[in-house]
């Protein structure tokens, strides 16, 4: 399936979402960006309201992986904090805090174990994207769009749940996942979306998935 196509029909829902009746309580999708994947977890509370909004970001070049936390009190943003891995071997953290009133009460940026504020444009950045990203997953997640993660062995996967899979890609996918299989003496896991539209292979890799995905529990 061609790059982004599970997703551009579900987007075009974003205006039409204006309930989000039955919403489950946790939820997991993703989404193929321009130079990247994005897979994101989210907790509701009872009201359908987002509590956490788990988003990881995984560049197709370099290594510079970013883990954002949004997080909500009573579905109003309250919290946003963001990570950057391996970035120059230096990890790169920044956290803002807001009141009821959407003005900051608190935010800094950590690097090379200095602290510094951040700037406005940077802190009206951070919202902007909070409210885009919520936006999508919202959209994603209605759509159907969800995403699994776990172990690849000959079109099976034991899903990082537990759960046995039997799961199919478009040729061009199937073909080389099934290539990189022969060459690759490591395990293989995989990160992919299944939505009606389809299943749509994002991430192939060494790295256990399931050792860092959250849970509804751990979120």
């Amino acid at each position: 399936m061609r790059k982004g196509l599970l997703v551009l029909g579900v987007l075009s829902m974003l205006s039409a979402c204006s309930s989000r009746s039955q919403f489950p309580e946790f939820s997991a999708s993703g989404f193929i960006a321009d130079d990247g994947v994005i897979r994101m977890w989210r907790l509701n509370d009872a009201k359908d309201n987002p509590q956490v909004l788990m988003v990881v970001y995984s560049p197709y070049k370099g290594t510079d992986t970013s883990v954002n936390f949004f997080e909500y009190r009573s579905g109003q943003l309250w919290q946003i904090r963001s990570q950057i891995l391996n970035a120059g071997q230096q990890q790169i953290m920044e956290q803002l805090r807001f009141d009821k009133n959407e003005n900051v009460i608190f935010m800094q940026r950590v690097e090379k174990e200095q602290k510094t504020a951040l700037s406005q444009d940077e802190i009206i950045r951070w919202q902007f994207e909070a409210k885009r990203i919520l936006d999508i997953n919202t959209a994603l997640v209605v759509g159907g769009v969800q995403l699994y993660q776990g172990r690849w062995s000959q079109n099976q996967v034991v899903t990082c749940d537990g759960d046995i899979k039997k799961v199919e890609f478009e040729p061009y996918a199937q073909n080389w996942l099934e290539s990189r299989a022969k060459v690759w003496h490591k395990q293989l896991n995989i990160a992919w979306l299944e939505a009606p539209e389809g299943n749509q292979l994002l991430m192939v890799a060494d790295t256990d998935f399931c050792r860092w995905q959250p849970s509804k529990d751990s979120l």
